[in-house]
């Protein structure tokens, strides 16, 4: 496919404004109108140009998230696994797009809390989380992402924000989707994507200065467990160092995984939150070290990640307990079902994801047989 005329380089700043709603006399605030502020926020995000985010595909963001990931949860790799030398080129794990292609715009340009201005629907919602997402592992994109040196490409585009009609004023929250498209580039400016990507985005109002503790006072968070028994677990409990490592590697400024007073103080978390793509990239591994651990044969150990969608329901926090579990679903064909979450300390559901993973070489259907009016006679 070609690659649309109009098209923001990763260089390019979306300018830091409110998208409506507030008013320039200080002391007399215009009442919130929901209708106004959508349509204004959908004209922001509709006026920027698909992105078009570069970078060298190296082994190196590769295998430092390993080497990160190894430390902290060794249930993740088979025994005295050995992360591959820098010199040799490997196909990039599933899951490892999320350490390349990242944002490149200089922090002056980044919105109050490091995130990026391109995504934000505008004020007053100024509060941004990972709702959840999907990923798609195309077939045919399997052989193309090799962490050789070639030049890879990511196209992102900012969907229109969307807003739930029965919230009440005050407590609503504006959802933005954004699209993501990553592969490698190829002659006359041609490519097609080996990985597709949604992001869900949730953007809240600024909570009250003061407030430090995550919830209204005095109110404990309702504690949700998931029925299923897992087959496959992979605990580990992510601390300041990991989250560093990881907002390093992506390039992520959001203050709410490396400053911990900035996130009780202004967000009113209790501590460090665990960023969304840190744990949708466990969740991929839990699903490799799975299919290592349950298939057996030299056919089916080639059997692949081909989707995830997953939700993000809790916050999981830094120095503290999480666990992803596992289990396996429905089979048809080459294909098997799972399904995936991640529960926090006290064993609640923090994330639920489905998935599909898939044999790349799926059994020949046998031949049907012949209806007895149409078989031929036996020569006798």
């Amino acid at each position: 496919m070609h690659l649309p005329s109009s098209v923001r380089t990763a260089s390019q700043a979306t300018p830091n404004h409110a998208a409506g709603g507030v008013s320039d006399l200080p002391n007399k605030p215009t009442p919130f109108d929901r209708d106004t502020y959508l349509v204004n926020a959908k004209n922001k995000l509709a006026s920027q140009p698909i992105a078009s985010i570069g970078d060298i595909l190296s082994t190196t963001s590769s295998r430092l998230l390993t080497i990160s990931l190894l430390d902290h949860c060794p249930s993740l790799f088979p025994p005295d696994h050995a992360v591959p030398p820098p010199t040799r080129p490997v196909t990039m794990p599933q899951g490892h797009h999320l350490v390349y292609y990242p944002l490149q715009l200089p922090p002056s340009q980044l919105m109050p809390d490091g995130t990026d201005p391109a995504h934000s629907p505008g004020a007053p919602f100024v509060r941004r989380m990972w709702a959840g997402g999907s990923v798609v592992f195309p077939d045919e994109g399997r052989a193309v992402m090799l962490l050789d040196g070639r030049s890879g490409l990511c196209t992102e585009s900012v969907g229109a924000p969307l807003m739930r009609a029965d919230q009440p004023e005050g407590k609503e929250k504006v959802f933005v989707e954004v699209t993501r498209e990553y592969g490698v580039r190829a002659e006359f400016g041609e490519w097609f994507p080996a990985v597709l990507e949604v992001r869900r985005l949730v953007f809240m109002r600024e909570r009250e200065r003061g407030r430090e503790a995550e919830g209204p006072p005095g109110k404990e968070r309702r504690i949700v467990k998931m029925s299923a028994t897992p087959e496959f677990t992979f605990p580990l409990k992510p601390d300041a160092t990991l989250l560093f490592h990881f907002s390093a590697l992506t390039y992520n400024a959001h203050a709410i995984h490396i400053d911990p007073d900035y996130a009780r103080k202004r967000e009113g978390y209790k501590g460090l939150l665990v960023h969304g793509p840190l744990t949708l990239v466990l969740m991929l591994e839990a699903l490799r070290a799975s299919l290592d651990q349950l298939l057996t044969t030299a056919r089916a150990q080639q059997q692949y990640i081909k989707s995830i969608d997953y939700r993000n329901l809790a916050p999981l926090y830094v120095d503290e307990e999480m666990k992803v579990c596992l289990r396996r679903g429905k089979q048809e064909g080459g294909e098997l079902k799972w399904d995936v979450w991640v529960e926090g300390p006290e064993g609640g559901l923090a994330v639920r994801a489905s998935a599909v993973t898939a044999d790349p070489n799926p059994p020949a259907e046998p031949p049907k047989a012949q209806d007895k009016e149409t078989e031929e006679p036996k020569q006798t």
